[in-house]
């Protein structure tokens, strides 16, 4: 009878356990959407960004139907250029991979990933070379 009690304990636990890390994950959600609302404005806007640093990036930014390139740093905010509607492409669209091309494109090849994904065309370029070499040895 006591090794059946450890086992209910053990699995309220476990049950505890994972309700309050829902919870957490739903309060989370809540907060951010919340946050999201309050920083929202009709005449800013923030349509890219670019971390260079830690605390350094860049920054384009819509201000009153206005395009701004903003860098900033720990010590400071500059506008440093004003950008026309021809330099923004915004309907260009980055292809990042997804989980699961980098989970099988790691499990191959090692943890020769780049963070800009470079390391999963490079993989799959080297790929296709080999399956085109082993084409024309047949």
């Amino acid at each position: 009878m006591n090794s059946v009690g450890s086992v209910l304990t053990l699995i309220f636990s476990l049950l505890g356990t994972a309700i309050i890390l829902y919870l957490c994950y739903v309060f989370s959600k809540f907060l951010s959407k919340k946050v999201n609302d309050i920083s929202t404005s009709a005449n800013m806007k923030i349509k890219e960004r670019v971390a260079l640093a830690q605390d350094k990036g860049l920054v384009i930014v819509e201000i009153c139907g206005k395009l701004y390139l903003v860098g900033f740093a720990n010590n400071g905010i500059e506008i440093l250029k004003e950008l026309d509607e021809a330099d923004f492409c915004s309907s260009q669209t980055v292809s990042k991979p997804n989980f699961l091309e980098i989970l099988n494109s790691t499990l191959k090849h090692g943890w020769d990933l780049k963070a800009n994904g470079k390391g999963i065309e490079q993989n799959e370029a080297k790929e296709n070379l080999e399956e085109n070499e082993e084409q024309t040895k047949n």
